[in-house]
C-alpha cells in the first residue's frame, strides 16, 4: 500500500466536499445502435455499446491521491474517476433516453449502499476509473466517512467487467453485479474475528 503523506491528508480536507461540486454526469454514453452501425431489437439498454469517459478528481470526498495510496503497489494509478448514479447514462437516441431513464428510476439506488464492518457502518459506492495508463474499468469503493478525512476501507477494480458495476445490500453483505435482470454476481463480506474483506466464494 502506498504511503498517503500530510498534504494528501489536508487535500482531502480541503476538498472533500462531496459528488456534487465534482460530478460530471452523464459521463457514460450508450448507443442506440451496434458497432457495425446497426440498431439492434429487443436488446435490453444495459447490453448496448457503452462509452466511460470518467473525468473527476473526488469520490465521496475521497481524492484520487487518497485512492492511489490504498492501491497496491503493483496496480496501476488512476488519473480520473467518477462516482456512477442514475443520472451517469446518457443515450444517443431520444426513445432510447427515456428507456433508460425510466428504468433507473424504477430500480432505485443501485450505486450506492452501506455495509456493517463491526459495530460502524461504511458507504460502498461504485463507479468508472481510468487509470493513468487509459484503462478504463469500474471500480468499488469502501468507505468510512466518519473520520475527520474520509478513510478507504476497501478497493477493488473489475477490470473484467464493463461498462459498469450494481450494488446492493443483502444482510451484512454486498452483492455486485455487472447487468440488471441476471444472476451474475459477486458477494463481499466481513469476518469480524480476522477483521478482514473476503470474497464469500473464496470463505472467510
Amino acid at each position: 500500500m502506498r504511503k498517503l503523506g500530510g498534504l494528501a491528508a489536508c487535500a482531502a480536507l480541503l476538498f472533500g466536499l462531496g459528488d456534487a461540486a465534482w460530478a460530471r454526469d452523464p459521463f457514460v454514453t450508450v448507443s442506440a445502435a451496434d458497432r457495425a452501425g446497426t440498431p439492434p431489437t429487443n436488446i435490453a439498454w444495459w447490453l448496448r455499446d457503452m462509452v466511460s469517459q470518467p473525468t473527476g478528481t473526488m469520490v465521496a470526498g475521497v481524492s484520487l491521491e487518497t485512492i492511489n495510496a490504498s492501491l497496491d503497489e503493483t496496480e496501476t494509478p488512476w488519473c480520473a474517476a467518477n462516482p456512477l448514479t442514475n443520472a451517469s447514462f446518457a443515450a444517443t437516441d431520444p426513445a432510447l433516453q427515456a428507456e433508460l431513464d425510466a428504468y433507473l428510476a424504477a430500480e432505485g439506488e443501485v450505486f450506492r449502499a452501506t455495509m456493517r464492518v463491526g459495530r460502524r457502518d461504511v458507504e460502498a459506492v461504485v463507479g468508472n476509473f481510468r487509470s493513468c495508463s487509459g484503462e478504463v474499468a469500474p471500480f468499488v469503493l469502501l468507505i468510512d466517512q466518519r473520520a475527520h478525512v474520509p478513510r478507504v476501507e476497501f478497493v477493488r477494480m473489475f477490470t473484467d467487467w464493463a461498462p459498469f458495476v450494481t450494488v446492493r445490500r443483502v444482510g451484512d453483505e454486498l452483492v455486485f453485479s455487472s447487468c440488471f435482470e441476471c444472476d451474475h454476481g459477486e458477494i463481499l463480506a466481513y469476518d469480524r474475528g480476522a477483521r478482514r474483506f473476503y470474497w464469500r466464494s473464496e470463505g472467510p
